[in-house]
C-alpha cells in the first residue's frame, strides 16, 4: 500500500481531532442535559406542589426556589457528566495527535528529501511528553482552579451565565404576574434554559477543549523533535469553509520555532485553539522541506474580504507578525 503523503496525513489528522471532539460535542451533550431537564422537570413540580399547582402568581420566593432547582440540577448532573467527557476525549485526541506528528514528519522527510532511512525519533519519550499533562490542562480550564477554588473554571461560567439567561425569563414572567403553572409549564415544554443555551455552550467547550488537548499534543512532540533536528519549527494552519472567520485568515501560515508563541489579534498562543471554537492545528516542519502550498499564509486582501463579508465595517487590525524565522531560509517548491 502506497504511504500516504504529507498533506494526506495532515487533513486526517485535522479530520480525527474534529471528530473526536464531535464525540464529546452534539449529541453527547444533548443526552447529558436532556437528562438533567428530567430532574428539573421533577423539582419544579415538587416546587410548585409546594406553592400550590395553578393558584396564584409566580412569585419572588418561586423565582428564587426555581433558580435553586436550576443550580442544583446543573451542578449535580450536566456539569460532572462534560467534566468526564471532555477529559476522556481529550486524552483520546492527545494520543493520536502526537501518533499523527510522527507519521507526517516522517512522510515528508520522504516525500521532500527522498529520505529511505526514518529520523531516529524516540517514539516513546514523544508520547510521554506529549501527552502528559494534558488531563491537568483540561481539569484546569473547564474545573475551578484547586490553588483558589473562588477563580471558577470554563464550566462554572458558562453554568453561571446560563442560569443568568434563565433568570431573565423568569423575571419577565415575574413582572407579567404569570400564573405558575404556565411559567412551569413553557419551562418544560420549551425548555430555553436546557435545550437552547447550554447545548450551545456545552459544544464549544467541549470542541475547544478537545482540539486543544490535541494541538498541545502536537505542539509538544514538535518541541521534543526540535530538540533531535536543528531546523524543525511549527506552522498555524487554519481550517477553510463557510464558518472561518477573519482572524483564521489572518493566522494562517504563521510560522515559529517550536518553543515561541504565535500571534493573534487577541494576543499570543503556544498552540491553536486562540479563542473559542477554533479549529485550527500545529503543523511540524523542517526548513530542509519545501514550504507546502497548503500551509502559505492568506494574502491581505483575502483577509479584507473575509472581514467584510462577515458584516465588519472599516479595515480589520494589522495581520499579525507571520514568522519568526527569517522568509529567505524557507525552501520554495
Amino acid at each position: 500500500m502506497k504511504p500516504a503523503s504529507p498533506l494526506e496525513i495532515l487533513r486526517r489528522s485535522r479530520q480525527q481531532a474534529l471528530d473526536f471532539a464531535g464525540k464529546a460535542g452534539a449529541d453527547r451533550m444533548r443526552h447529558i442535559l436532556m437528562k438533567a431537564q428530567r430532574e428539573l422537570e421533577q423539582r419544579l413540580r415538587q416546587a410548585e406542589g409546594l406553592t400550590g399547582p395553578g393558584t396564584g402568581s409566580f412569585t419572588a420566593t418561586q423565582l428564587r426556589a426555581t433558580l435553586a432547582q436550576v443550580r442544583d440540577v446543573l451542578r449535580a448532573t450536566a456539569l460532572p457528566a462534560m467534566h468526564a467527557d471532555i477529559v476522556d476525549v481529550g486524552k483520546m485526541a492527545a494520543e493520536r495527535a502526537a501518533q499523527s506528528t510522527i507519521e507526517y514528519v516522517r512522510a515528508s522527510d520522504l516525500a521532500f528529501k527522498g529520505m529511505t532511512r526514518p529520523l531516529a525519533i524516540d517514539q516513546a519519550a514523544l508520547f510521554e511528553r506529549s501527552i502528559a499533562g494534558t488531563e491537568a490542562s483540561i481539569l484546569r480550564r473547564i474545573g475551578s482552579d484547586p490553588k483558589d477554588p473562588r477563580q471558577p473554571g470554563v464550566l462554572q461560567r458558562y453554568g453561571m451565565n446560563t442560569v443568568g439567561a434563565f433568570e431573565d425569563v423568569l423575571q419577565t414572567r415575574l413582572l407579567a404576574q404569570t400564573p405558575w403553572a404556565d411559567v412551569r409549564n413553557q419551562l418544560i415544554a420549551e425548555s430555553p434554559f436546557l435545550q437552547d443555551k447550554p447545548l450551545y455552550w456545552a459544544e464549544r467547550i467541549a470542541r475547544t477543549e478537545v482540539m486543544g488537548a490535541s494541538n498541545r499534543a502536537s505542539s509538544e512532540s514538535i518541541t521534543l523533535l526540535g530538540d533531535q533536528v536543528d531546523d524543525m519549527v511549527k506552522v498555524n494552519s487554519a481550517t477553510f469553509d463557510s464558518r472561518t472567520s477573519a482572524d483564521s485568515y489572518a493566522v494562517h501560515g504563521q510560522i515559529r520555532r517550536p518553543n515561541e508563541a504565535f500571534d493573534s489579534w487577541f494576543g499570543s498562543f503556544m498552540h491553536p485553539p486562540d479563542r473559542p471554537n477554533d479549529r485550527s492545528v500545529v503543523v511540524p516542519h523542517r526548513l530542509a522541506w519545501p514550504f507546502p502550498a497548503s500551509l502559505k499564509p492568506k494574502g491581505d486582501g483575502e483577509i479584507a474580504s473575509r472581514w467584510h463579508a462577515e458584516g465588519r465595517k472599516g479595515s480589520p487590525p494589522a495581520r499579525p507578525r507571520l514568522s519568526t524565522v527569517p522568509l529567505d531560509k524557507l525552501k520554495t517548491g
